[in-house]
């Protein structure tokens, strides 16, 4: 678990929290989020239109706005060129919109994907002969386009460039506005429309904040950062749309979305999606049209359409998913960067998916559909690694390309694709280290007191939320706590501790986990919600990090897992040499993916030194990276795709067996624990339960909750072992978190399993 704020209490934190009347934990997260004196505070906190920039302080702006006043005069015909994203379908509205109110006979041109990003020389042939323009103005795209510029002007038409990804080595020869170039502008970090904004607010003015709605959009949507003038547009934006002022086409979007509340979140998640399944659905001009239309029916008819290209895309999304999944696992789980390419994968999703893997992988991930020898490819990175300067390394053999630091596109003949992957591999290789892809829970603030309403209400003053300025985390640490389901048949968890009630969605399955007696820190998001005009506050759980030391607790929880082994019958497993074992755990230091080493003693891990540096987790992964990782009391539940089990120790009984693992490998010369110190006598079992049954209603939630609270005059591995036994035959069971007996349940001893493989053992 990382903390970004170490101390949330410093003199320093609690004097500017006093002076502006904040509480201190608000300005230790807006400090460590580069936001640190009193004017830098007051300034994020007052976001809005009082802050945006002079636009003609951006490059080219001046030049542009000159351009289009002759075009004005002359009734010029302008052809708008956008993108088929969300960011160049907002981007080309607003640009269209501006210069027609302008006086501007403007047309709005959004490329299909099929005809591939930005501008072509096929899409420019169609624009020629159909609308004959003089001059031709890019939104969200165009800084790439030197070659397809130069035939433009050859073509005896102008062009004006507007966009914001990564600069080229060579920019194209025109006007060209582009907040990546350096100016008294100040900030690199709008998006396309947040450039078309600025344009269209040179050109009419405040006229133009009607258009905030969809630059808030474009931001949110194209994961630009909520900083700066970003923030402020999307501050605006979100404040028009809560207020109605929206345009008709996001009025309609919301309401088929049913939006019960509007904010940066909601527009990310479902109106954002739905104009980006238009264009990954091959009908980008569906949505366009929907945001430069005013016929209320046409809208809604659009509206419609674009929620079921949702629909749809939600679909596709999910089997094209589970496909590369299943390739990634075959081909390229043991690589750093993960590229994979396939005639039928849909071109609209793929980033989509990509996006999708590299969440779960921690890796960069590269998807490539092929089109008859030409190869498009959706690119997606983690933080730690720049795939913009990666693939720019690499770019001599490829057609085209353009994108940002954790998103790119690729164009690439099918011949030159494995020299691509090839040099990409050994590049990523080269330049990160395994740390780089070490996912890891971050959370702002450990709290270490009653978390407030107070606190969560000032913490929204921090909104809009998005990518840089993302909703505070917070997290506490606790060992025994209640943990029930909300309701009966619910598959939602209740947390109750001693700083905040929380809430654990769709976490059914977590229940035993989280109930174990040993110390564990709960990533939460405080919300406030309101019923019957009463407040309350509640903490919906993002995460958990168990803390695994070599306490009793783990030990405990280790030997009842090995117990439990005792289950499983398979016995068709390779008992290696403990010098094999060694190999086995160097030959992974190579090759940091695709193997557990399971281990039911801690101590055991003391003389394995190349394993000193490997996350240790309790049961199973806590991530699905297919990192390499140690696992205490390894139960057989493993995400798809692990290669290999070593078992540094055998447990009592049988080891599990994972049908899926190719291989399984049992270190013959260690066992974990010492079964022949476990007493299986009739005589002993009968005084334990004896003992336990004076316990009856006793606040416990498993065995090994039940040790550790309680002393029955028996060591706890005996009572532990004891109790499983008893679990499984039925005589006791934890009825929400209180031990009770069941007096009419008969049964032998032998009649369990667990009891049963241990008296094997013994014999």
């Amino acid at each position: 678990m990382n903390f970004r704020i170490k101390n949330a209490h410093s003199d320093e934190i609690v004097a500017i929290a006093n002076k502006l009347s904040l509480q201190p934990e608000t300005v230790a997260i807006l400090s460590s989020r580069g936001i640190k004196t009193e004017e830098e505070i007051k300034y994020f906190l007052s976001p809005g239109r009082h802050h945006f920039k002079d636009p003609f302080l951006l490059g080219g702006v001046k030049e542009t706005v000159e351009r289009l006043q002759i075009a004005k005069e002359m009734e010029e015909t302008v052809v708008v060129y956008g993108d088929y994203d969300a960011d160049g379908i907002c981007a080309t509205a607003i640009m269209y919109l501006a210069l027609t109110e302008f006086g501007i006979n403007a047309v709005p041109f959004v490329p299909e994907r099929a005809t591939g990003y930005g501008l072509s020389i096929e899409n420019i042939d169609y624009i020629m002969d159909t609308y004959l323009p003089s001059l031709l103005i890019t939104v969200d795209c165009g800084i790439s386009g030197k070659k397809e510029v130069e035939y433009l002007k050859d073509l005896a038409v102008d062009v004006i460039v507007t966009d914001h990804h990564e600069l080229p080595q060579e920019l194209p020869d025109c006007t060209t506005v582009n907040c990546k170039i350096k100016s008294d502008y100040g900030f690199d970090g709008l998006c396309g429309a947040g450039v078309a904004f600025k344009i269209a607010c040179a050109l009419i003015g405040e006229r133009a904040y009607k258009y905030l709605d969809y630059a808030a959009l474009a931001t949110i949507a194209d994961s630009m950062p909520l900083t700066d003038e970003n923030r402020d547009i999307v501050f605006e934006g979100v404040k028009a749309i809560k207020n109605g002022d929206a345009s008709k086409g996001i009025r309609e979007l919301i309401a088929i979305a049913n939006v019960r509340e509007v904010n940066s979140t909601a527009l990310a998640f479902t109106i954002a999606p739905r104009i980006n399944a238009a264009g990954r659905m091959g009908d980008a001009n569906a949505a366009l049209k929907l945001l430069i239309s005013d016929d209320n029916g046409l809208i809604e008819q659009l509206s419609v359409k674009l929620n079921n290209y949702n629909v749809r895309r939600q679909a596709d999304s999910e089997l094209l998913y589970q496909g590369a999944r299943q390739k990634l696992i075959s081909t390229a789980y043991g690589k750093k960067i993960i590229i994979l390419e396939d005639d039928e994968w849909n071109s609209g999703l793929v980033g989509i998916i990509a996006s999708r893997l590299v969440e779960e992988f921690s890796r960069p991930v590269i998807l490539f559909v092929n089109n008859n020898g030409n190869l498009h490819g959706s690119a997606r990175s983690i933080e730690s690694i720049n795939i913009y300067d990666a693939i720019t390394a690499c770019s001599e053999h490829l057609t085209e390309f353009g994108g940002h630091a954790q998103a790119a596109g690729i164009s690439i003949s099918y011949e030159n694709y494995p020299k691509f992957k090839k040099q990409l591999e050994d590049y990523i290789d080269k330049n990160y280290d395994y740390s780089c892809f070490k996912p890891s829970k971050t959370a702002d603030i450990l709290i270490e007191k009653p978390f407030t309403i107070a606190l969560a209400k000032e913490l929204n003053r921090l909104e809009p939320f998005g990518t840089a300025n993302k909703k505070p985390l917070f997290a506490v640490q606790v060992g025994q706590t209640l943990v029930q389901p909300i309701k009966m048949g619910s598959p939602h968890l209740s947390i109750h501790t001693d700083y905040i009630d929380m809430l654990y969605f769709n976490a059914l399955s977590s229940e035993n986990m989280l109930s174990l007696p040993f110390e564990k820190q709960i990533i939460f998001e405080p919300n406030i919600s309101v019923f019957n005009r009463e407040e309350s506050l509640k903490g919906y759980v993002k995460g958990v990090e168990y803390l695994i030391d070599d306490s009793i607790r783990t030990k405990l929880c280790a030997f009842k897992e090995s117990l439990v082994t005792a289950l499983n019958d398979n016995d068709d497993y390779l008992y290696v040499s403990e010098e094999m074992i060694e190999k086995l755990v160097n030959a992974a230091n190579e090759e940091r993916f695709g193997t557990i080493f399971a281990v039911y003693n801690l101590d055991t891990l003391k003389d394995f030194d190349g394993l000193k540096n490997y996350d240790v987790c309790l049961y199973s992964p806590t991530s699905k990276n297919l990192v390499n990782s140690v696992i205490v009391g390894f139960n057989g539940a493993v995400p798809t795709g692990y290669k290999k089990i070593v078992y540094l120790d055998r447990p009592l009984g049988k080891v599990n067996y994972v049908e899926q693992i190719p291989e399984t490998f049992i270190n013959r010369a260690r066992a974990a624990y010492r079964y022949c110190d476990l007493d299986v006598s009739k005589e002993t079992f009968a005084e334990i339960f004896r003992r336990l049954s004076i316990y009856s209603g006793a606040m416990a939630r498993s065995s090994v909750d039940f040790a550790l609270n309680y002393d029955i005059g028996y060591k706890k591995m005996q009572t532990v072992f004891a109790m499983e036994v008893f679990l499984e035959l039925g005589f006791i069971n934890f009825n929400r978190g209180i031990l009770r007996f069941n007096n009419k349940v008969k049964s032998k001893l032998s009649s369990s399993r667990i009891y049963y493989e241990i008296e094997k053992l013994k014999n």
